[in-house]
């Protein structure tokens, strides 16, 4: 009978969450893209597993994948100030 220790689920966990942030941001998951988040797991098991692991990952992206900029177009006009007759 196996059983799974915790640092293989934190392990798991982080790498399954990095990808899934990569891919919804629209970074395309290639051989180069999954190797490059598994460097950033073990970059972040290095420094210690634990439950945070998944979370330190997360926070470490930016260091390791050039993430795509995103354009948000204004969703309104611009407001000007008015009045609508009340005296």
């Amino acid at each position: 009978m196996t059983t799974t220790s915790t640092p293989e689920i934190s392990c798991q966990q982080a790498l399954e969450r990095v990808l899934t942030y990569l891919g919804d941001d629209g970074v395309p998951l290639t051989t180069d893209a999954c190797r490059q988040a598994l460097r950033l797991v073990d970059s972040a098991l290095a420094d210690g597993g634990g439950a945070d692991l998944p979370a330190r990952c997360m926070g470490s992206i930016a260091h390791y994948f050039e993430l795509p900029t995103e354009s948000i177009p204004d969703a309104n006009p611009p407001l000007k100030r008015g009045r609508i007759g009340y005296d």
